[in-house]
């Protein structure tokens, strides 16, 4: 009981398996057909694929073609960012009527100043607390321009002439927040008359001198801002320079506000994980003016501060693992395409090849051919006699079929003719040594002759390029005789490749089983044992003892097949009075037949002539006469089976 539920759980268990082998058959020791042209078609698909694959690869190291996407962030209370000798330039001065600028505290003075809010909470009330650091600034020289991408930008001002964030005195300064945040942090300019309270190095000048000089003046700044290139992987901001102008007068205040927009690059440098590498700094995104009529001696205030939108940029560099599914998706594509170009083709091709394996096909030469036999040939072979000193032009079919007797015939008579040689080098006066090596080069011409006799009797189906595109066209006739025969051949054989007509047959095999043998005998039969392989599966006994089993028999060839039916030949012509024997031969070809009477390892003509194959009462090494009602006798004189219609 326990037994019998473990086999049970064991092959429930195997159910879940999934990587079971499936269960293939075999076409001549192969899984499926393949073709050349499948086979180029297939290196040209990988080769193509492997070339983009490369330039995908190379692409993903260089870093040239990022995916990239903007999007802005709102932020109450902007972050905290600051502000050094390498992210940040800043000139200014105030310009005369012919736009040149100067500096000259006698006219006016400039308060730089960093200011910065912070709102405590006391008694539930919110207090805010101001307080203000001095922003060091000097006459601008070279030294002073820190950035080295902006000096070529910043040469072009008349620097002694314009004010300088001193970074001597000073290493950085905060910007923070706006307005309406906790905390809040900007750059104040201070732009005063110079007077008795705001005087500094020099004597200010009289009142109306300031007045009349201030009266229609320029305002100039530059700064440093930048540029986003998503395709620059290591330095995606690009310095440059910002130019504001602007009027200014001693008539009028004026309050300039410089919006700073804080921008963010998220770089994802993963190959095959996210990997994120953040980027952060400012840069100008626009200014707003307010003018206040009455007249002070604050004639202008600017204020750089931060902007509450946020530009972040987004790239991510293509994966790994998104190429290759890239690469399998375009692969599908090229895959379908070879496929429907090649599928027919392979159809076809595999068709012939089992057409070839199965059956034989009547050759057809397009030409009319003209045959002339030479009078010395038909003394040496008379059953050729009819076509002596006599020229005929036939149909193709008939043509065909006398050409190709021809070249097996002619074959036929070389190796004839090579034996009768080796019998005459046997009888001359010569030594032993010199015999041997004319002896063994007659043998291997002989072999050389049989297989080119084989190639001329060949009746495979053929199939060239051309025909192929020919098949596959929709130009396809129907008269064809290549189209006809495979037509035809395909017809048969798919019939008896459906497996209820296999299962017939097997049907039929048992049934056979039980016309020959006996009851006992078939008990014995079915308990026949299993070949078993020994040890040494080459040993020359083993190979003796199973040859009864197809299984453990050698594959061999047409030529290896055609050698073994050639020794067995002579016994089958000493034992004609067996009826079998009888329909073997019978069901030979002529031309076989005629190849078969020449032992290829005795080099001896076995004794058939033609002409005493119709003869009876012969004895038993001479071939009897035999039935032919269905098929012409392949021993029979060639005058009874080619019958030529002079035209």
């Amino acid at each position: 009981m326990f037994i019998n539920f473990q086999k049970k759980a064991i092959k429930g268990l195997k159910k879940v398996d999934i990587f079971s082998q499936p269960v293939q058959l075999l076409i001549k020791q192969e899984e499926g057909h393949k073709t050349l042209f499948g086979a180029c078609l297939t290196l040209a698909l990988i080769s193509f694929f492997l070339y983009l694959l490369i330039i995908n690869l190379y692409a993903l190291g260089q870093r040239k073609n990022p995916t990239s996407l903007t999007t802005e962030v709102f932020h109450a209370q902007p972050e905290y960012f600051k502000f050094n000798e390498q992210n940040f330039t800043l000139t200014f001065a105030i310009q005369s009527p012919d736009y040149a600028t100067y500096l000259d505290e006698s006219v006016y003075v400039v308060d730089a100043k960093i200011t910065t809010k912070n709102t405590k909470i006391v008694n539930n009330k919110k207090i805010d607390e101001w307080t203000s650091q001095d922003l060091p600034i000097t006459s601008c020289t070279q030294d002073l321009i820190r950035q080295i991408e902006l000096q070529e930008y910043f040469s072009h001002l008349n620097l002694p002439t314009n004010y300088c964030i001193d970074w001597d005195k000073i290493k950085d300064l905060n910007l923070e927040g706006t307005f309406d945040a906790e905390n809040y942090s900007f750059i104040q300019l201070q732009f005063k008359m110079c007077n008795n309270q705001t005087k500094k190095s020099k004597e200010c000048r009289s009142r109306d001198e300031i007045k009349k000089q201030l009266e229609q003046n320029y305002f100039s700044l530059q700064m440093s801002s930048y540029v986003i290139d998503v395709k620059n992987e290591q330095k995606p901001y690009i310095s440059k320079g910002e130019d504001i102008f602007t009027t200014i007068s001693s008539k009028i205040f004026k309050e300039i506000s410089f919006y700073m927009q804080p921008i963010t690059v998220f770089t994802d440098l993963g190959l095959v994980t996210e990997d994120y590498q953040v980027q952060k700094s400012l840069r100008y995104k626009r200014h707003t003016e307010m003018i206040d009529l009455n007249e002070s001696d604050l004639i202008m205030n600017v204020i750089i501060r931060l902007d509450q939108i946020e530009q972040q940029y987004y790239r991510n560099y293509t994966k790994i693992q998104i190429i290759l599914s890239q690469m399998g998706g375009l692969w599908q594509v090229f895959f379908t395409i070879a496929f429907l170009i090649q599928k027919p083709i392979n159809m076809l091709s595999y068709y012939v090849r089992i057409l070839n394996s199965l059956f034989q096909f009547e050759q057809e030469k397009k030409k009319k051919v003209t045959i002339e036999m030479d009078e010395e040939q038909n003394a040496n072979a008379q059953q050729y006699e009819l076509m002596n000193g006599k020229q005929f032009q036939v149909s193709k079919e008939q043509a065909s079929v006398i050409e190709n007797q021809n070249r097996a015939f002619q074959r036929l008579q070389s190796i004839k003719t090579k034996k009768k040689q080796i019998e005459v080098i046997e009888s001359m006066a010569l030594d032993a040594q010199s015999k041997e090596e004319a002896r063994q080069q007659l043998i291997k011409a002989i072999s050389f002759s049989i297989k080119q006799y084989f190639q001329s009797i060949s009746k495979k189906l053929r199939m060239k390029w051309t025909d192929y595109l020919y098949f596959i066209s929709c130009f396809v006739k129907s008269d064809n005789y290549k189209s006809l025969q495979i037509e035809y051949s395909v017809q048969k054989i798919i019939k008896q490749m459906d497996i209820l007509y296999i299962m017939k047959k097997l049907q039929e095999i048992d049934k056979l089983k039980m016309i020959l043998l006996t009851e006992s005998q078939i008990k014995v039969f079915d308990y026949l044992q299993k070949p078993t392989i020994p040890l040494n599966p080459n040993s020359k006994q083993f190979n003796i003892s199973q040859n009864y089993y197809s299984i453990l028999k050698p594959i061999k060839s047409d030529f290896q097949r055609a050698e073994d039916a050639q020794n067995a030949f002579k016994e089958i012509v000493e034992n004609i009075e067996n009826p079998i024997n009888v329909k073997l031969i019978n069901s030979i070809d002529k031309s076989i037949v005629d190849l078969l009477k020449i032992r290829k390892n005795t080099l001896k003509l076995i004794s058939i002539d033609d002409d005493s194959i119709n003869e009876e009462g012969q004895e038993k090494n001479i071939v009897l006469k035999m039935n032919i009602r269905k098929k012409p006798s392949s021993l029979i004189n060639c005058k009874n089976n080619v019958k030529l219609q002079q035209l």
